[in-house]
C-alpha cells in the first residue's frame, strides 16, 4: 500500500484550532494573523510585496506568488531591468522562512515561549493500519506524520525511514523522538516515509546529505527582526530541483513504490497544476500500469472538495482497469474513522452500470 498525504491532511488534523494550517489558497491570510517572534514582521513584509505586485492580497495563492517571483529571479539573471530592480532572491528567501514559521505556528503549541509539536489523531488512526513494506508519501514540509506515529509502533525510525542515509541522530529532535518510541539510534524502519519536497526538520550538508536538525521548531527574533533558519525544502514554484540529491533518491523510490503497490490512498492532495513534475510522475505510472495491465486493486480518495476527488479519479482511472475499486471519503476525518478491512467509504466497482 502507498498512502499519499497532501496539505489538506495536515489542515484536517488541526481544523478545530484557529488558525488552522493553511492550504495554498489562504496561506497569506493565515500568515498575517501571527504576531511576535518576528513572524508578524516577516508576514507584513511579504504581504506588502504581494500587494505591490498584484495590488491585492485576497485570492493570491502561495504557489502563484512563488512562481511569479521565481520566474522574475530567473529572468533577471540574463535580462536585468534598467531601472528600480527588485531583489527577487530575497523575496524567495523571505517566503521560504514564512512558510516554515507558519507551519510551526499552526502544528505546534506555542505556549510559554516554547514550540511543542502536536500530534494528529487522524494520522495516528491511519498509521495504525499501515503494515511492513508499505510506503508513506508526502509533499508536505511539516512533521505531523513523524510526530503522530503511534508510540507503540516500531515500523518507522529516522535512521533510514526517509529512504535516505541521514545524520543528526544524536541531535535533540531525533533523540527525543527515539526516546518516546522506546528505540535507539540503530533502529531500522520497516516502512518508508518519502518527503518529496523536503522537510522543516532537514538541513543539507555540503554533500547534499540530510542532517536532522537539532531544534526544528525554533521561531525566534533578534531586536524584533526574524532570524532565518536553514532548512531543506523545495519551494512551491515551477522550478523544482528534484533531479538532484537528496530529492532524486526520494523521487526514485516513490516511482518504484507507485509502480508496485496494489492499493493507493490519496488524502487531502489537490493535484496542483503548478506541480508539473508530480503530474508527470503520476501520468507515467498510470500509463505504464495501464499498458502492462498491472492495475490497482483499490484507490482511496479523501478530500473535502468533490471536484478534487473527480480530478484525481480522472487521472488514475486508466490504472484501475475494469475491476478496480474506488473508495471516496468526504474528508480525512471520515477516512480515519471508517478505514479498515471491513468498513470503508462509498464503494464503486469500475465498469458497473
Amino acid at each position: 500500500m502507498v498512502v499519499l498525504f497532501g496539505a489538506g491532511a495536515t489542515r484536517a488534523a488541526f481544523v478545530d484550532q484557529a488558525p488552522a494550517p493553511p492550504i495554498d489558497a489562504d496561506f497569506l491570510e493565515v500568515a498575517a494573523r501571527f504576531k511576535g517572534r518576528g513572524t508578524g514582521r516577516l508576514a507584513k513584509q511579504v504581504t506588502n510585496d504581494v500587494f505591490s505586485l498584484y495590488r491585492r492580497i485576497a485570492g493570491v495563492g502561495l504557489e502563484a506568488y512563488y512562481r511569479d517571483i521565481e520566474t522574475r529571479l530567473e529572468l533577471g539573471k540574463f535580462a536585468k531591468p534598467r531601472h528600480k530592480p527588485k531583489n527577487w532572491k530575497l523575496r524567495t528567501e523571505q517566503l521560504d522562512e514564512l512558510v516554515r514559521r507558519v507551519l510551526i505556528h499552526t502544528t505546534c503549541s506555542m505556549e510559554e515561549g516554547a514550540a511543542t509539536p502536536r500530534t494528529s489523531w487522524i494520522h495516528e488512526a491511519i498509521l495504525e493500519r499501515v503494515k511492513s513494506k508499505d510506503t508513506l508519501i508526502t509533499f508536505n514540509y511539516d512533521t505531523v506524520i513523524e510526530e503522530s506515529i503511534p508510540r507503540s509502533s516500531s515500523l518507522w525510525a529516522p535512521r533510514d525511514g526517509y529512504g535516505l542515509y541521514v545524520t543528526g541522530l544524536t541531535h535533540n529532535w531525533a533523540k527525543k523522538w527515539l526516546s518516546t518510541h522506546d528505540m535507539d539510534e540503530t533502529a531500522r524502519s520497516k516502512i518508508k516515509l518519502l518527503k518529496l519536497h523536503g522537510s522543516i526538520n532537514w538541513r543539507l550538508n555540503i554533500n547534499n546529505q540530510v542532517s536532522l536538525k537539532q531544534r526544528p521548531y525554533v521561531v525566534r527574533a533578534r531586536k524584533g527582526a526574524p532570524v532565518f533558519e536553514k532548512v531543506a525544502i523545495v519551494g512551491p514554484g515551477w522550478h523544482k530541483p528534484v533531479n538532484r540529491n537528496p530529492y532524486r533518491q526520494v523521487w526514485k523510490q516513490t516511482r518504484d513504490a507507485l509502480d508496485r503497490c496494489t492499493t493507493l490512498a490519496i488524502i487531502g492532495y489537490s493535484l496542483p497544476e503548478t506541480d508539473l513534475v508530480a503530474q508527470a510522475l503520476f501520468l507515467e505510472v498510470v500509463r505504464e500500469r495501464a499498458a502492462a495491465k498491472q492495475f490497482f486493486r483499490e484507490l482511496h480518495i479523501a478530500d473535502v472538495s468533490e471536484s478534487v476527488i473527480n480530478r484525481v479519479l480522472d487521472l488514475f482511472m486508466p490504472a484501475l482497469g475494469p475491476h478496480g475499486l474506488i473508495y471516496r471519503y468526504s474528508s480525512a476525518e471520515e477516512l480515519a474513522r471508517t478505514w479498515s478491512p471491513k468498513t470503508t467509504g462509498r464503494e464503486v466497482r469500475m465498469g458497473a452500470s
